[in-house]
C-alpha cells in the first residue's frame, strides 16, 4: 500500500470499540485508552507512545517496529502477523499485562525481568531476544524460530519449547521444573553445558 493511501491517526482521548485501518503516525501519543479496538494494516514504526493504554485489543498486519512504548499498558492485546522489531517491552506498564502474539515478527525485543506467564509466541520470529530474567512460566513458543534468543537467569518452569527452530538454551541460573524440550533441543542444551550426550 502507497503511502497516500495510510490514512491519519486521529484518536480520541477514550476510544472503545473503533476499527482503525490504514493508518500511519509516529505521534507522540500521550494519555490515551482504546477499549476493544482493532488495528490493521496501521504503521506506528518509531512511533512513541506515553501513557497509553490498550484494552481488550486486536492489532492485525500492522508495523511497530522500533516504538517507543513507555508506560504503555497491553491488557488482554492480541497481535496478529505484525511487525514489532526492536521494542524494548520493559518500558511498557507491566502491572498490566497481558498479551498474544501469532505469527509475528519481535526480533531483538527486549522482554527482561517481564512477567510473561502463560503468554503464547505462537509461529514468531523472536531471533536476538532477550528474555534474561523474565517469568516465563507456562510460556509456548510453538512454532517460534528463537535464533540467539537469550534466557539467562529466567523462570522456564512449564514453559514449551517443544516445537521451535534454531533454539539454544543456556540454563545457568534458570528454574527449569517442568520445561518442555524436544529429544534434540534437550540434547543441544546439555552440550552447550558441556555435557556429553551419547546416542
Amino acid at each position: 500500500m502507497s503511502d497516500a493511501a495510510l490514512t491519519p491517526f486521529l484518536p480520541e482521548d477514550y476510544n472503545e470499540d473503533i476499527d482503525f485501518t490504514d493508518c500511519r503516525s509516529v505521534g507522540p501519543f500521550r494519555d490515551l485508552r482504546f477499549e476493544v479496538c482493532t488495528f490493521t494494516r496501521c504503521h506506528f514504526e518509531w512511533a512513541r507512545f506515553e501513557n497509553v493504554s490498550f484494552i481488550d485489543c486486536r492489532w492485525v498486519d500492522s508495523e511497530l517496529s522500533m516504538a517507543e512504548l513507555n508506560q504503555t499498558a497491553f491488557n488482554g492485546v492480541i497481535f496478529e502477523r505484525c511487525r514489532l522489531r526492536g521494542i524494548d517491552w520493559t518500558r511498557i506498564n507491566a502491572g498490566l499485562l497481558s498479551m498474544e502474539f501469532h505469527e509475528c515478527v519481535l526480533d531483538f525485543g527486549n522482554f527482561e525481568g517481564l512477567k510473561l506467564k502463560k503468554t503464547p509466541f505462537l509461529k514468531c520470529s523472536i531471533e536476538e531476544a532477550t528474555f534474561d530474567g523474565a517469568d516465563l512460566r507456562e510460556v509456548v513458543f510453538s512454532g517460534s524460530k528463537l535464533t540467539r534468543a537469550t534466557f539467562a537467569r529466567s523462570d522456564l518452569r512449564k514453559a514449551d519449547f517443544r516445537d521451535t527452530e534454531a533454539l539454544a538454551l543456556k540454563l545457568a541460573e534458570c528454574r527449569c521444573d517442568g520445561l518442555k524440550l524436544r529429544l534434540s533441543d534437550a540434547r543441544g542444551t546439555l552440550q552447550a553445558h558441556g555435557i556429553k550426550v551419547s546416542a
